[in-house]
C-alpha cells in the first residue's frame, strides 16, 4: 500500500499523446518506474488536467490535434507556469523552446527515462525522492 507521505513525494507525470497505444505504453512504463501518472489525449485536455492536480512534469507529443505540444508549452509559459516539459516527436528533429527537453520517436526507453529524470531533478523533484 502506498502511504500518504510517499504520494506527496512521488513525482506525478502527465503523459499527453493523441495515439492511445503510445500514451498507454509510456504511462505504463513510468508507473512501473514508480511514478504517479495521469493521461491526456491532447493539449486542451492537458490544460484542464493540470488545474489543481499537482503535476510535476509534462511528457507530451509535439504533433496532436486541437492543441499541439509546442503550443501547449507556449501557453503555459505565457501564463508563467514553469513546469518541466519533455516533448516527443517522430517528425521534428528538435524543438527550439527554452527549458524544454526533446526526445525523438521512436525512442529508447533509457533515453526517455533519462529525460524525465533530468527534467524532474532540475525542478527539485528528483527520482531519489520517489516512493515505491
Amino acid at each position: 500500500m502506498i502511504s500518504p507521505q510517499s504520494m506527496r513525494t512521488t513525482p506525478q507525470v502527465l503523459v499527453v499523446d493523441d495515439e492511445p497505444a503510445i500514451r498507454e505504453t509510456v504511462a505504463t512504463l513510468l508507473e512501473e518506474e514508480g511514478y504517479r501518472v495521469r493521461r491526456a489525449r491532447d493539449g486542451v485536455e492537458a490544460l484542464s488536467t493540470l488545474a489543481g492536480n499537482g503535476i510535476d512534469l509534462i511528457l507530451a507529443d509535439v504533433n496532436m490535434p486541437r492543441l499541439d505540444g509546442a503550443t501547449l508549452v507556449r501557453k503555459l509559459r505565457g501564463r508563467g507556469n514553469r513546469i518541466p516539459i519533455v516533448l516527443m516527436s517522430a517528425i521534428y528533429a528538435d524543438v527550439d523552446l527554452p527549458g524544454v527537453r526533446f526526445v525523438p520517436k521512436p525512442f529508447a526507453i533509457d533515453r526517455l527515462l533519462g529525460a524525465v529524470t533530468s527534467a524532474l531533478a532540475t525542478n527539485g523533484a528528483s527520482p531519489s525522492s520517489r516512493g515505491n
